[in-house]
């Protein structure tokens, strides 16, 4: 029996995730861990490890990361913050925060890093990532969800998740 999601007796068994930046291969590798098989697919003709700034990670982030396996890779390439000094444009201090007892400081990461990093680990656990290929649009039917890409191509899968940032198309 199939459902409206298109998957049989409600078992969702496959994903596109559009978007290959940080949270696509994040969630690829959570969607695995749960036994789905999930292929992610991005706009760009190769990885981006050479493109962003700096960011922190907080705790409950590494949480996220120490479920799927990760958390301890992530760690050898960020650095513990121990303090955070908030400025204003001319240099005014606004505010300052500590690492408070008993919770693991935040970590700052270059983001380059982060994503080299997520990117190699979802690759040796066996998730597929396709270059060049930007969604358009997508349709749904019994079979499941269909992405239909800028140069013609197609994939389908019981589900399709929107890994595409601030202009995500799968939004829309």
């Amino acid at each position: 029996m199939t459902n409206s999601t298109g998957t049989t007796n409600g078992k969702v068994r496959s994903a596109l995730v559009i978007g290959g930046g940080i949270a696509g291969p994040v969630t690829a590798m959570a969607l695995q861990r749960a036994g789905i098989e999930a292929t992610v697919f991005e706009a760009y003709d190769g990885p981006a490890d050479e493109v962003g700034g700096g960011m922190g990670l907080a705790p409950n982030g590494f949480q996220a990361f120490d479920a799927i396996g990760v958390g301890d890779a992530i760690r050898a390439v960020s650095t513990e913050m121990n303090g955070i000094v908030l400025q204003s444009w001319n240099g005014k201090r606004l505010a300052e925060f500590g690492t408070l007892p008993g919770i693991d400081p935040t970590r700052f990461v270059i983001r380059a890093e982060l994503f080299r990093t997520l990117r190699e680990a979802a690759g040796e656990r066996g998730v597929t990532t396709v270059y060049g290929r930007r969604i358009v649009d997508a349709s749904e039917d019994a079979d499941g969800v269909t992405a239909h890409f800028e140069n013609g191509s197609t994939a389908t899968a019981d589900v399709l998740i929107g890994a595409d940032g601030l202009r995500s198309t799968v939004r829309g």
